[in-house]
């Protein structure tokens, strides 16, 4: 049975803890939500208000509004929406990380218990977050790209990257399943990239490193990391003078940066801080 967007999206609004807005407060993807008499242009500009004020919650709501007007994004408004997600799921990522650690030291039972509980709730947040954007990227944007090559490799990485993130919380029948998946997403994102994009271009870099990160984080493609960040940084140096965008030649370098430090992290082994997009 195939589902609308409509009825995937309630479907998650219905979940406990979903992160995604009820019909009725004018907010989320708009399926029978209120309408606003703001322009896409408005909620952009909120968007970055949001951003400057590191509110990525109120952040998700511009791009989700945005969403409600437009279903295909210009780089600009993608990069919005990347940064929104990633950012509110960044937070709930720290914020298991520190729980795992301090339910270990806690001696009585029932404190564990609370903690553990409290550390579920934050994973089943982070879930939701991850399943909601998956959604739209499969069901909204990638539809909407047309055929662009570039827009949909940018999609396939955000679909690896996210899923990534799912496998960090999934229990362990479920992990190589998810690992499988996120995989084949990366390489999907990595030969559109290579035959459609030249190899200085930060679209095709930033797939480079994350499949690279994703790649060290897997104890199976430990050694295939230091492989790809390299080969993706020797021939992006080797046509980066081709680059006269400035733009995208600032961005470029900075994700070039980024495979610089972690071929040196992913050389001395796991326990090291690793650089992505």
């Amino acid at each position: 049975m195939s589902y609308s967007i409509e009825e995937r999206i309630q479907s998650m609004r219905n979940q406990p803890n979903s992160l995604i807005a009820n019909t009725n407060d004018g907010i989320g993807l708009g399926i029978n939500s209120k309408k606003s008499t703001f322009t896409v242009e408005d909620h952009i500009f909120r968007a970055r208000l949001a951003e400057k004020a590191l509110r990525y919650e109120d952040m998700l709501v511009q791009m989700r509004n945005v969403l409600d007007l437009k279903k295909k994004l210009t780089a600009d408004e993608r990069n919005l929406l990347v940064v929104a997600y990633k950012n509110a799921v960044t937070t709930r990522r720290t914020a298991i990380r520190h729980l795992s650690v301090y339910c270990k030291k806690l001696d009585e039972a029932k404190l564990t218990q609370i903690c553990e509980q409290y550390r579920e709730e934050i994973a089943n947040e982070l879930w939701n977050l991850c399943q909601e954007l998956l959604t739209i990227v499969k069901d909204i944007l990638t539809p909407n790209a047309r055929n662009d090559a570039e827009q949909i490799a940018f999609y396939e990485r955000m679909k690896g990257d996210f899923i990534r993130y799912e496998i960090e919380i999934a229990s362990t029948n479920l992990k190589e399943s998810l690992q499988n998946e996120a995989n084949h997403c990366y390489l999907n994102a990595k030969e559109l990239a290579e035959n459609n994009l030249p190899a200085y271009h930060p679209v095709r870099v930033g797939i480079m490193l994350n499949y690279s990160v994703f790649c060290f984080n897997s104890k199976s493609k430990t050694d295939n990391a230091l492989k790809i960040a390299k080969q993706a940084y020797e021939e992006a140096l080797a046509d980066y003078d081709q680059l006269h965008n400035e733009e995208m030649r600032r961005d470029a370098h900075a994700l070039m940066k980024s495979l610089q430090n972690n071929m040196k992290h992913f050389a001395k082994g796991p326990g090291n801080e690793i650089e992505e997009i």
